[in-house]
């Protein structure tokens, strides 16, 4: 079946309510919009891991974080470990990387055969935007932890990137190759640092309310993250939000661009496509005063996922479970590749085409989060029908059980009142994980990376795997710096 060509097309950290084709009224994102009324969307699509690295790598090797060993955005993954783009490349294809995939290490390619403009992240430890001077003044804001403290109108090393990266692409495209092609496009937007063109931070900023949910409407309490809590003005909220649907419209008019380029290429070659869209995790925006990801909540958890072109229904929705470890089983099944072994995603093509069902389909989530003292303990997400479980291994005294058909805002923790629930789905989560186990090999990880810190600041930086900030974009304006949050 090597007569489809693919193209992926992988954005980082979109919520997936913040689209129109999931409901949203205000963002404008018509090519996005068409490309689910022409595809199949899964409504209930969430990443593996609410973080860069780890969701990525799942997504390649179809491996949860734990598997593999990744939970930080400083670890990489063995060459040896098939992705199921090795398996694509078995069948005759050219596999074509342009732009992000966060690859750490010396390993830029993990079954790519050509790979176009390089990461906007550093390959090499020790050269991440706040230990490295290319990133100018927008450096702190590329980490969550200080992801406030540039917001507003401008241009920004994120939208520069993805200008490149898709003109990348387009330029591909624009050439006729031999053989089929399997595409991956990935950009940065919506990604902080939150800056956008003024016209559109205009467009959206009347339009922009506070967040829906807020401390006091909870019934359970957040202790065990109350670290990463932001404060923040009406104000301030209000521009991070119009800069954040700013950029989704930014990044959708680039979509309409990349999929009418491939629609041509198709046409040109007489070839049969398919076009898949999906992001590796979403942002807080401020629910719960909590920003970026690594959280299990919806808005930092669940993924869009559209899958359009030859064979594939117009105007389905899928409201069955599905988890970005299904997007490569599913690639393989479409081209008739052999898929990996030991995936802990599935292929969705008979879902897709078919109709089978995904009824009581369970997918989880994992990450190594840290409490208040900076201890690391695993977390867990578990999600079947409408139930959804979030678990802290090392105290099961804040489980948090949420029936999101009847409270999709996650206010009211029914953990208490369903314990039985909380025990079935507790039998999903790896049980051999070891506490003390991990916090050892976390602590010897650290010293490793220590290390190779040192190593990687001391490299040159002149590497075709890494996109350099042009040197007009490393000084943001002075009225997006945010130096005092009350006044904004």
């Amino acid at each position: 079946m090597n007569d489809i060509d693919i193209l992926i097309y992988m954005s980082d950290q979109h919520t997936a309510s913040i689209s129109g084709f999931m409901g949203d009224q205000i963002v404008r994102t018509p090519n996005l919009d068409r490309l689910a009324n022409e595809g199949t969307v899964f409504d209930h699509a969430y990443t593996s891991c609410p973080l860069c690295v780890p969701s990525r790598t799942s997504f390649l090797t179809g491996q949860l974080p734990s598997r593999m060993c990744v939970f930080n955005n400083s670890t990489s993954f063995p060459a040896d470990q098939p992705t199921f783009v090795h398996s694509v490349a078995t069948k005759g294809y050219e596999t074509v990387l342009c732009g992000r995939m966060h690859f750490i290490g010396p390993d830029q390619r993990h079954g790519f055969s050509k790979r176009y403009v390089g990461d906007i992240c550093h390959p090499y430890w020790g050269n991440g935007p706040l230990d490295n001077s290319d990133y100018g003044e927008f450096g702190r804001s590329f980490a969550a932890k200080y992801c406030l403290d540039i917001i507003g109108k401008g241009d920004s090393p994120v939208l520069a990137y993805d200008r490149d990266v898709v003109e990348s692409v387009l330029g591909y495209l624009k050439q006729d190759h031999h053989g089929p092609q399997l595409i991956v496009t990935g950009t940065y937007a919506p990604h902080f640092p939150y800056m956008a063109p003024a016209e559109l931070v205009d467009y959206y900023y009347d339009k922009m309310t506070t967040p829906t949910v807020g401390l006091d409407s909870l019934n359970y309490d957040l202790d065990f993250i109350k670290h990463k809590f932001e404060t923040a003005s009406e104000d301030m909220l209000k521009v991070l939000k119009a800069t954040y649907y700013a950029m989704i419209e930014i990044m959708d008019a680039q979509i309409g661009k990349v999929r009418a380029a491939w629609e041509e290429y198709l046409k040109r070659n007489n070839r049969k496509g398919v076009f898949i869209y999906l992001s590796d995790h979403g942002d807080q925006l401020g629910e719960r005063q909590l920003y970026g990801k690594q959280t299990f909540f919806e808005y930092s958890s669940r993924i869009p996922c559209i899958i359009q072109g030859e064979n594939i229904p117009q105007g389905k929705r899928v409201d069955g479970l599905v988890s970005i470890m299904d997007i490569g089983p599913t690639i393989c099944a479409l081209v008739g590749a052999k898929i990996p072994p030991q995936q802990a995603g599935v292929s969705l093509v008979d879902t897709i085409i078919n109709g089978a069902s995904l009824n009581n389909r369970v997918v989880l989530s994992e990450y190594m989060e840290k409490d208040c003292d900076g201890n690391k303990t695993p977390s867990f997400m578990v999600r079947k029908n409408d139930w959804k479980l979030i678990s802290y291994k090392s105290n099961s005294d804040i489980d948090l059980l949420f029936n999101l058909k009847n409270d999709a805002d996650e206010i009211n923790n029914l953990a208490d009142t369903y314990p039985e629930v909380v025990m079935e789905l507790k039998k999903h989560i790896n049980s051999n994980w070891d506490i003390e186990q991990f916090k050892n090999n976390e602590k010897i990880k650290e010293s490793h990376l220590e290390l190779m810190q040192e190593w990687g600041s001391i490299r040159n930086l002149d590497d075709d795997n890494f996109w350099k900030v042009p040197k007009n974009l490393r000084s943001a304006p002075k009225d997006s710096i945010i130096k005092d949050r009350s006044i904004y």
